[in-house]
Protein backbone atom coordinates (compact mmCIF):
# COMPACT_ATOMS: atom_id res chain seq x y z
CA UNK A 1 0.00 0.00 0.00
CA UNK A 2 1.41 3.56 -0.96
CA UNK A 3 1.14 6.08 1.57
CA UNK A 4 0.84 9.62 0.20
CA UNK A 5 1.70 12.73 2.59
CA UNK A 6 -0.97 14.92 3.17
CA UNK A 7 -1.37 17.12 0.51
CA UNK A 8 -3.42 20.18 -0.06
CA UNK A 9 -6.12 20.37 -2.40
CA UNK A 10 -5.52 20.50 -6.61
CA UNK A 11 -4.59 23.58 -7.65
CA UNK A 12 -6.44 23.48 -10.92
CA UNK A 13 -3.82 23.95 -13.37
CA UNK A 14 -5.78 22.51 -16.36
CA UNK A 15 -2.46 21.44 -17.58
CA UNK A 16 -1.66 17.94 -18.99
CA UNK A 17 1.23 16.01 -17.60
CA UNK A 18 2.69 12.95 -18.90
CA UNK A 19 4.16 10.55 -16.82
CA UNK A 20 6.62 8.50 -18.29
CA UNK A 21 7.51 5.74 -15.94
CA UNK A 22 7.86 1.41 -16.68
CA UNK A 23 6.91 0.60 -12.65
CA UNK A 24 3.75 0.15 -11.99
CA UNK A 25 4.30 2.05 -8.68
CA UNK A 26 6.14 4.77 -8.82
CA UNK A 27 4.02 5.83 -12.13
CA UNK A 28 1.12 5.78 -10.03
CA UNK A 29 2.53 7.58 -7.23
CA UNK A 30 3.25 10.27 -9.69
CA UNK A 31 0.35 10.39 -11.22
CA UNK A 32 -1.52 11.09 -7.42
CA UNK A 33 0.63 13.74 -7.04
CA UNK A 34 0.50 15.27 -10.30
CA UNK A 35 -3.26 15.07 -9.81
CA UNK A 36 -3.57 16.68 -6.56
CA UNK A 37 -1.44 19.18 -8.52
CA UNK A 38 -4.09 19.61 -10.07
CA UNK A 39 -2.99 18.29 -13.72
CA UNK A 40 -4.68 15.96 -15.88
CA UNK A 41 -2.07 12.86 -16.11
CA UNK A 42 -1.18 10.88 -18.80
CA UNK A 43 1.05 7.71 -18.25
CA UNK A 44 2.83 5.88 -20.38
CA UNK A 45 5.81 2.71 -20.32
CA UNK A 46 8.04 3.54 -22.97
CA UNK A 47 9.85 5.98 -24.76
CA UNK A 48 8.27 5.21 -28.20
CA UNK A 49 4.87 6.18 -26.40
CA UNK A 50 5.97 9.14 -24.66
CA UNK A 51 6.76 10.55 -28.14
CA UNK A 52 3.36 10.07 -29.47
CA UNK A 53 1.79 11.01 -25.91
CA UNK A 54 3.32 14.37 -26.25
CA UNK A 55 3.47 15.29 -29.78
CA UNK A 56 -0.75 14.64 -29.37
CA UNK A 57 -1.23 16.43 -26.10
CA UNK A 58 1.55 19.16 -25.87
CA UNK A 59 1.90 18.63 -21.73
CA UNK A 60 3.15 21.75 -19.68
CA UNK A 61 4.85 18.86 -17.87
CA UNK A 62 6.66 15.46 -18.52
CA UNK A 63 8.25 13.17 -15.81
CA UNK A 64 10.96 11.13 -17.54
CA UNK A 65 12.61 8.20 -16.35
CA UNK A 66 16.10 6.83 -17.78
CA UNK A 67 15.62 3.14 -16.81
CA UNK A 68 13.15 2.52 -19.78
CA UNK A 69 12.51 -0.47 -21.60
CA UNK A 70 13.76 -0.32 -25.33
CA UNK A 71 15.05 3.63 -25.83
CA UNK A 72 16.83 5.08 -22.32
CA UNK A 73 15.26 8.22 -20.78
CA UNK A 74 18.69 10.30 -22.42
CA UNK A 75 17.53 9.33 -25.47
CA UNK A 76 13.88 9.65 -25.46
CA UNK A 77 13.92 13.58 -24.03
CA UNK A 78 16.77 13.90 -27.01
CA UNK A 79 13.54 13.35 -29.23
CA UNK A 80 11.34 15.14 -26.87
CA UNK A 81 13.71 18.38 -27.07
CA UNK A 82 13.36 17.96 -31.30
CA UNK A 83 9.80 19.47 -31.07
CA UNK A 84 8.67 20.15 -27.73
CA UNK A 85 10.19 23.19 -25.68
CA UNK A 86 7.38 22.73 -21.89
CA UNK A 87 8.96 21.57 -19.32
CA UNK A 88 10.60 17.67 -18.57
CA UNK A 89 12.13 16.40 -15.60
CA UNK A 90 13.70 13.67 -15.08
CA UNK A 91 12.62 11.20 -12.40
CA UNK A 92 15.12 8.35 -11.62
CA UNK A 93 17.25 5.93 -9.57
CA UNK A 94 20.06 7.08 -10.92
CA UNK A 95 21.58 9.40 -8.84
CA UNK A 96 25.53 9.48 -9.41
CA UNK A 97 26.64 13.50 -10.76
CA UNK A 98 27.22 12.09 -13.91
CA UNK A 99 24.03 11.60 -14.96
CA UNK A 100 22.65 14.41 -13.76
CA UNK A 101 24.55 16.35 -15.54
CA UNK A 102 24.46 14.40 -19.07
CA UNK A 103 20.31 14.87 -18.59
CA UNK A 104 20.29 18.53 -17.77
CA UNK A 105 22.98 18.93 -20.63
CA UNK A 106 20.72 17.08 -23.14
CA UNK A 107 17.75 19.31 -21.96
CA UNK A 108 16.12 18.10 -18.91
CA UNK A 109 15.16 21.06 -16.95
CA UNK A 110 15.19 19.03 -13.52
CA UNK A 111 16.61 15.95 -11.84
CA UNK A 112 14.84 14.27 -9.31
CA UNK A 113 16.51 10.79 -7.49
CA UNK A 114 14.25 7.62 -6.62
CA UNK A 115 13.57 7.33 -4.08
CA UNK A 116 11.43 10.43 -2.99
CA UNK A 117 8.42 11.35 -0.65
CA UNK A 118 5.46 12.32 -1.98
CA UNK A 119 5.61 16.49 -0.28
CA UNK A 120 9.37 16.39 -1.36
CA UNK A 121 8.39 15.48 -5.15
CA UNK A 122 5.59 18.10 -4.94
CA UNK A 123 7.92 20.80 -3.58
CA UNK A 124 10.58 20.07 -6.24
CA UNK A 125 8.16 20.31 -9.17
CA UNK A 126 7.17 23.43 -8.30
CA UNK A 127 10.42 24.91 -7.89
CA UNK A 128 10.95 23.90 -11.51
CA UNK A 129 7.85 24.69 -12.75
CA UNK A 130 8.22 28.30 -11.18
CA UNK A 131 11.38 28.93 -12.47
Amino acid sequence: MMIVDNLSMPENTGQTAIVVEDDDDIRGLLHIVLDQMGFHVIEVETGEDAVEAVRAHEPALVTLDIGLPGADGIEVLGWLREFHTGTIVMVTARGRDADTEQALAAGADGYIVKPFRPRSLREDLHRILDR
